[in-house]
């Protein structure tokens, strides 16, 4: 059995109903979701997914040959050129919002403490180490399309139901499959110390998805003194 099926499989399982009996999945399910909360999901979720490429990034920039390069530079590619524009064009366009309003939020707490703890990773680890604490954030989602989806009675042109179905798109599973391949082949052979660090980091990333979902979104959190941020850097003209 390889190292996914074995021992990741068994934790996905767990988390992944957490997360969707969550009061804001639930939400989105049943198509009650208030159009200001998902506004603040998608434009949360933008300035984390940028921070997120730029850890694949760091990751590609420890691959040691040719071959993993390639797979390695596919995700950043793939990640910056349709997840991250997903959100920047298409979310953007059905929920009214403007470029400039997205890259005008401050990443809130719960999203940069996330992004920091993968940043470390990146930074500190191998690719094995890096893909554990990448995975969870793409792997999770997919689950959440497969396990509610057919739960879903909203019209299939209702965009809660679109962001659902987005997840079990051929694209996505495609994508998740090659993740998992990749996941499979890093950490092939590991000692039982190995796995376990591998599976420490995975957790960690694991439950701050948990967290994101439980609190973050649908409370809006962001600062505790949002109001003392400047105008964001990115959008300030010289």
């Amino acid at each position: 059995m390889n190292f996914y099926e074995e021992y990741l499989v068994p934790i996905l399982k767990q988390v992944a109903p957490v997360i969707e009996n969550t009061e804001h999945m639930q939400d989105i399910l049943h198509g009650t979701m208030s159009l200001e909360r998902m506004r603040f999901q998608i434009k949360q979720n933008y300035q984390y997914l940028m921070d997120y490429t730029r850890c694949w990034a760091v990751g590609f920039s420890k691959c040691e040959s040719y071959e993993d390069m390639e797979i390695w530079y596919s995700i950043v590619k793939n990640t910056m050129e349709s997840t991250v524009m997903m959100n920047r064009t298409y979310w953007a366009d059905q929920l009214q919002m403007s470029v400039d309003e997205m890259d005008a939020v401050i990443e809130a707490e719960g999203k940069r403490s996330y992004t920091a703890y993968q940043l470390m990773i990146a930074h500190e680890g191998d690719l094995a180490k890096t893909m554990m604490a990448l995975f969870p954030c793409n792997i999770l989602y997919r689950y959440f399309g497969e396990d509610l989806l057919d739960q879903c009675t909203l019209d299939h042109d209702n965009m809660y139901y679109q962001w659902l179905a987005y997840y079990v798109s051929d694209e996505y599973i495609k994508k998740t499959e090659n993740e998992i391949a990749i996941v499979n082949r890093l950490c092939a052979h590991k000692t039982k110390k190995e796995i376990a660090r591998l599976l420490e980091i995975f957790a960690t990333s694991c439950n701050y998805e948990i967290l994101q979902w439980q609190d973050m979104y649908h409370n809006m959190t962001t600062w505790p003194l949002e109001e003392i941020f400047p105008k964001k850097h990115t959008t300030v003209k010289e």
